[in-house]
């Protein structure tokens, strides 16, 4: 064996080595991931799937609040009164039968007074 070979062999091993280092280094970096409770994160994803049917079933039983006196007030005043309740632009825009852009504009001026 010539000392070419016996330093190609020594370069194999620390190469070997290190990649042994990096595999232990970053399985325990990583091994919270490996031990999160799954079945918990599962459970938790169906329940809130259900909770998402039941929101939509109410949402489709429910009045829109544009029904009874509501409808009596201005579109300006109907956008700051569901703004107000934490509704956002695009559920405004689409509850009132308008564009985003002119609810966005609304609500804007309100900001400049």
């Amino acid at each position: 064996m010539g000392v070419l070979t016996v330093t190609f062999l020594v370069i194999l091993v620390v190469v070997d080595l290190l990649m042994i280092a990096g595999f232990v280094f970053f399985y325990l970096k990583f091994k919270k991931v490996f031990d999160l409770p799954w079945e918990e994160v599962k459970e938790s994803i169906e329940r809130a799937q259900e909770l998402v049917k039941k929101l939509e079933e109410l949402q489709k039983t429910s009045k829109p609040l544009t029904e009874g006196k509501f409808k009596d007030r201005s579109v300006k005043e109907q956008v700051f009164y569901l703004s107000d309740r934490g509704l956002s632009p695009k559920e405004i825009a689409k509850q009132l039968k308008i564009s985003e852009a002119e609810v966005e504009v609304i609500l804007s001026s309100k900001k400049l007074r």
